[in-house]
């Protein structure tokens, strides 16, 4: 485990021994032989619980959100559900380019549901669900935040 290449859970397990070791214990393997900086850590973290705007009670994720882009939006379209799908639409294939489909279906799931509880939390989801969206013809997947239904 100490020649600093990527290793999976199940690698981690084995080279242990198999005992019953923890995720949290595989998370500090990682972090204990792949050199990550703090700011690198926390950009991860609000990945998964991010920082959300609500304009005209529609939720935005802050760190995607631009204001000028959503005006031009709006006068373009004249639709605030529209507006809120494409600026909350997170390409999570082009963010990890190297997981499958299958694998970044997984990991969309996983943060649509830490979106939304944030949502639920903050706004009792009033102002949108996060939803992931996996397009299987071009291998893509992706998340938002929408009012609307897909």
């Amino acid at each position: 485990m100490h020649d600093h290449k990527p290793f999976s859970l199940a690698d981690f397990q084995r080279a242990n021994g198999n005992k019953k070791l923890s995720e949290m214990d595989y998370v500090q393997a990682v972090y204990a032989t792949t050199p990550l900086h703090f700011d690198f850590l926390i950009s991860y973290a609000r990945l998964f619980s991010p920082e959300i705007k609500v304009v005209d009670g529609r939720a935005f994720i802050l760190e995607l959100f631009d204001s000028e882009r959503h005006q031009e939006l709006m006068a373009a379209t004249q639709d605030a559900d529209h507006a809120q799908y494409w600026m909350n639409l997170l390409e999570i294939t082009g963010l990890f380019d190297e997981l499958t489909t299958e694998q970044a279906t997984e990991l969309a799931k996983i943060i649509a549901a830490c979106w939304n509880r944030t949502l639920l939390a903050e706004h009792e989801s009033s102002c949108g669900e996060a939803r992931y969206i996996a397009d299987l013809d071009s291998g893509e997947v992706f998340i938002t935040i929408t009012k609307q239904s897909l």
